[in-house]
């Protein structure tokens, strides 16, 4: 009896701290005085249909959490039930599709565009996802080709009805990549060469699969995948079938390309999901609402604040102090620097906030130019009240936690 007790009383108090955690961990505040529990943020949101969740770098593990714990706070008190990724279209609509034969870990590492992802804190956040019986839903709104699992599974659903075209799928993703070698090269017969060979493969792929959808359908391939094909095919056309020479690596304009594109595939979503309480999970500058000084940039939350307007709330991210992943090396960082927007955000001595900009009154420092730093461990400077609707403040990350395939 007394193991029984202990048992429960042990259960009891792992369900307190996993309520804390999704609860009070993050406090929030609409003008730096009062501090409350998360939950006071409902009356902020209540109009929301799309949150776009921010990270300053793809490279702290803590922000990854704390943004998870949030996702389950929106998800349990305000409804929202689709979650987007800064990751390839098809490799979430893929793997969503073997939901049910995928383990967490298999599902974290489907999202292949992103290794930064492949990490213990986004292997928690599924497995909260993993729990809710396909009531949180999670999507890729990327359209970059560099997708592994849409790569192999294109050529696994095409193996039955032309193998040797299936097994062209992984060489012509591939050769998708001299792109870049050509534009570098200054070659530019080769560079219209491969971007047209690329977008004649996306044609022939998505003749094949109409002409054989029933030889399909009877070998395994459901509907949803050979719908999620046509579209993942018809993003990567649209995105690169008319590219020009120079636009691959050249700045503004690739980025420019690539945020128009990411912007039309979550309107998509929405447009085909209208009941959908949406959160984007993407970099900072990706869900600004307006441009940073001196940026010329057109990024995604610039249309989705023009088109959405206060239906759309951008949160961006801030990090005092940590250690920072950016590819195969990881810095250390302090912005104890009354330059740097942190500097004055870690004054309030709390370990994650939420700040509300939208009804922000005070004329102090969220209202002047400073730094933040950014991918790669770059500074952008910025006005806070004017380039995001609310700051989630964290003051210590280390990197994440990567898992490995095997």
């Amino acid at each position: 009896m007394n193991k029984i007790l202990i048992i429960i009383l042990l259960f009891l108090s792992t369900s307190c701290k996993a309520q804390t955690l999704i609860n009070h961990k993050i406090e929030f505040t609409s003008d730096l005085r009062d501090f409350n529990t998360l939950p006071a943020l409902r009356e902020i949101l209540k109009d929301v249909e799309i949150i776009a969740l921010g990270e300053n770098t793809h490279g702290l593990g803590e922000v990854f959490r704390v943004k998870s714990d949030l996702v389950k706070f929106l998800h349990k008190e305000l409804g929202f039930n689709l979650i987007l990724f800064e990751s390839g279209f098809g490799d979430g609509a893929l793997a969503w599709e073997q939901f049910d034969s995928l383990s967490t870990k298999d599902l974290t590492l489907s999202f292949t565009s992103n290794f930064y992802y492949h990490s213990k804190e986004i292997l928690e956040l599924m497995e909260y996802v993993k729990s809710q019986d396909k009531k949180l839903k999670i999507q890729g709104f990327d359209c970059q080709p560099q997708q592994n699992f849409l790569i192999n599974r294109m050529s696994q659903i095409l193996m039955p009805i032309d193998s040797v075209f299936a097994k062209s799928v992984k060489v012509k993703f591939r050769n998708f990549n001299k792109l870049y070698q050509y534009e570098n090269d200054k070659d530019t017969i080769r560079f219209y060469k491969q971007r047209d060979e690329f977008v004649s493969f996306l044609d022939t792929y998505t003749k094949i699969m109409k002409e054989n959808e029933k030889r399909l359908l009877k070998s395994g391939t459901t509907q949803n995948e050979i719908e999620a094909l046509k579209k993942s095919n018809q993003i990567f056309k649209d995105t690169y079938s008319k590219i020009e020479f120079g636009s691959m690596m050249g700045w503004p304009i690739s980025a420019n390309i690539r945020d128009k594109s990411l912007f039309e595939t979550i309107k998509w979503f929405k447009e085909n999901n209208p009941e959908a309480k949406i959160i984007i999970w993407a970099q900072n500058s990706h869900i600004e609402n307006k441009p940073k000084p001196n940026n010329s940039v057109n990024w995604m939350g610039h249309s989705l604040k023009e088109t959405y307007v206060n239906k759309y709330y951008s949160l961006g991210v801030d990090v005092y102090s940590g250690k920072n992943l950016d590819y195969n090396r990881s810095f250390d960082f302090e912005h104890n620097d009354k330059n740097y927007l942190a500097y004055h955000l870690n004054r309030f001595n709390r370990e994650a906030f939420i700040l509300n900009l939208r009804n922000y009154k005070q004329n102090n420092f969220i209202n002047e130019s400073l730094l933040g730093m950014e991918s790669g461990g770059n500074t952008a400077r910025f006005i806070a009240k004017e380039r995001f609707d609310g700051i989630l403040f964290v003051k210590y990350s280390n990197i994440p936690q990567l898992i490995k395939d095997k």
